[in-house]
């Protein structure tokens, strides 16, 4: 069983306004679980997605902005967002500090059918 020190795995330089680093995926032999950190620099902002599969996405650090059926909705840190499979969202950062979020999921591999 592995033990993942989050320290140890490096944060890589932002591109596009995002970063990520993943702590558990097939490397450190999950069979069908990835659990991604996502930085998110103030202006980025994602497309309308779906997935076939449920994302959780806790929010560690700062604020992000979902969007859902067109409502926008402020998501501090200390809450957990729960896309269910097939649900359209996206993430938005038009805040002034950078936002972190622990992303998981139920696969290997994160399927994203994109609507815009």
């Amino acid at each position: 069983m592995p033990i993942i020190e989050h320290n140890s795995v490096p944060m890589p330089a932002a591109v596009d306004y995002r970063r990520q680093r993943t702590f558990v995926s097939r490397e450190q032999g999950a069979a069908s679980l990835t659990i991604n950190e996502v930085e998110l620099q103030p202006g980025w902002e994602g497309r309308l997605h779906t997935h076939p599969t449920d994302i959780a996405i806790m929010v560690t650090a700062g604020a992000v902005q979902i969007v859902i059926d067109d409502e926008v909705t402020t998501v501090r840190a200390g809450t957990t967002l729960l896309a269910p499979p097939g649900v359209p969202h996206k993430l938005i950062n038009k805040l002034w500090i950078p936002v972190r979020m622990l992303v998981t999921y139920p696969a290997s591999e994160l399927e994203t059918d994109y609507l815009e």
